[in-house]
């Protein structure tokens, strides 16, 4: 949304029926763009730094991307016993594969973005996000991760979903046959785990995500992470699973994580196991 940056000293994203709103004051714009499925935009502000817009929505900053990437890398390689294939759809600033290629027992990570600018423009921008998108396992497929993933068959360990928020053409991956797709992507012990919006200003319905969800994964669970820049703070994320628990941390792998817990930001193992204890009105928004 050029014409609501260009020339002004603060951004403001509205959000919950435009009713409310978060603000950021602007240094400069470094980049703006309309690729051929969105408006891209990077703005340089005062209070968290390099701040990434998609449709004029906040996506990744440097303040505070550590908590979503950490989160959504760090749980499921502590759950599942042995991960050889990775699949993120979305998420193509990159945080998430960079979290995954710190694990050296995952043999493959796919990561399919439909819009390949936000990959080429995080690349310049956000260049620690960016920096596991060379390692050796890592596919970077500019593709529809809904038509994807019809394509393989008890094949990913773990599915990342790593949508922006569930309109236009990221609305398809909230709907139960989405699940029922990446439920037959999955291996017998797979995990898939997404975002899932504010409880507190729930402007999309939060409890049908989770009700499709129950439909197709037979362990449906929530918990939640602060982010800064996204409407709230108080975000959610969902983990759904063929049968492992998010709770039952894998015992072999907790030596590893015992060491590179002490370089992560927000992740670490007693932050995990606690993680997954919401509140009444978490659990009455989610269904959990």
């Amino acid at each position: 949304m050029t014409e609501n940056i260009l020339g002004n000293e603060w951004y403001s994203e509205r959000y919950f029926h435009k009713n409310v709103a978060t603000s950021f004051k602007i240094k400069s714009v470094l980049h703006t763009e309309q690729s051929k499925y969105q408006k891209i935009d990077v703005l340089d502000t005062y209070g968290v730094g390099r701040l990434l817009l998609l449709d004029g929505k906040t996506m990744v900053s440097d303040k505070d991307e550590f908590v979503y990437h950490e989160v959504m890398g760090h749980i499921p390689t502590m759950i599942h016993p042995k991960i050889k294939n990775v699949l993120i759809i979305g998420g193509g600033d990159g945080g998430i594969v960079r979290e995954f290629v710190k694990h050296p027992d995952i043999e493959r990570i796919d990561l399919v973005e439909i819009d390949e600018r936000v990959i080429e423009v995080s690349k310049e921008f956000f260049p620690d996000c960016t920096s596991g998108l060379s390692d050796k396992r890592v596919n970077v497929l500019p593709q529809d991760g809904v038509e994807y993933i019809k394509n393989h068959k008890n094949f990913f360990d773990i599915i990342i979903i790593d949508s922006t928020d569930p309109e236009d053409f990221a609305a398809g991956l909230f709907t139960q046959e989405f699940y029922h797709h990446v439920s037959d992507a999955l291996t017998e012990n797979g995990i898939m785990m997404a975002q899932t919006e504010n409880p507190l200003y729930d402007e999309y319905g939060i409890k049908s995500f989770y009700d499709n969800l129950r439909n197709v994964f037979p362990v449906v669970k929530s918990f939640t992470g602060p982010m800064l820049i996204y409407p709230g703070v108080f975000w959610t994320f969902a983990y759904a699973s063929k049968g492992l628990l998010p709770t039952q941390l894998n015992e072999s792998k907790m030596p590893f994580m015992t060491e590179l817990q002490k370089k992560l930001k927000w992740y670490n193992m007693d932050w995990h196991k606690g993680a997954f204890n919401i509140s009444n009105i978490h659990k009455l928004v989610t269904g959990c």
